[in-house]
């Protein structure tokens, strides 16, 4: 597969809910985006940058995003995404970046409840019409990897029943 020669392996690399942000040669440069669950299988070239919270940091990809988008760390991301269009210096940049964090995770988790539940809730909905497409078996609708979800979800909902 040509993505897998990109990917120098069988997987992206990507996970549910990275963030995710073009760099440089974009309209929408600096503005971040959530992969959600069903988008990881993507080759992104080496103009979108990457952000994922840390195993060790008190909180997650949501509190990231919530942090990203207060208007003091954005003005300290446009002074960097903007004044640089080579991706080796936003590379390294992006650590300049000063974000409140949390005492602990209930803390972080309190400031993005609003982020969580947008998105969350919006993969509940999708999941939701996933099922009903694979329950009717007389729509065809591309959406990412919906193919295999809906499989997924015909093998388990046969698997409850046997």
């Amino acid at each position: 597969m040509v993505a897998e020669r990109f990917w120098k392996g069988k997987e992206s690399g990507l996970k549910a809910f990275d963030l995710i942000t073009p760099i440089r040669t974009s309209k929408n440069i600096g503005e971040f985006a959530l992969i959600m669950p069903g988008q990881e299988r993507v080759v992104l070239t080496k103009e979108v940058l990457v952000l994922r919270a840390s195993q060790t940091a008190p909180f997650d990809n949501f509190y990231l995003l919530w942090a990203m988008t207060l208007k003091t760390v954005r003005r300290q991301w446009d002074r960097i995404v903007f004044m640089q269009t080579n991706r080796e210096d936003v590379g390294k940049r992006y650590e300049e970046i000063r974000i409140p964090v949390p005492p602990a995770k209930e803390v972080a988790d309190n400031h993005s409840k609003a982020f969580r539940d947008y998105y969350l809730g919006t993969q509940k909905l999708r999941d939701d019409f996933l099922t009903y497409l694979a329950g009717e078996d007389k729509h065809y609708i591309f959406m990412s990897s919906a193919v295999a979800s809906v499989d997924e979800i015909v093998d388990a909902d046969e698997t409850e029943t046997e």
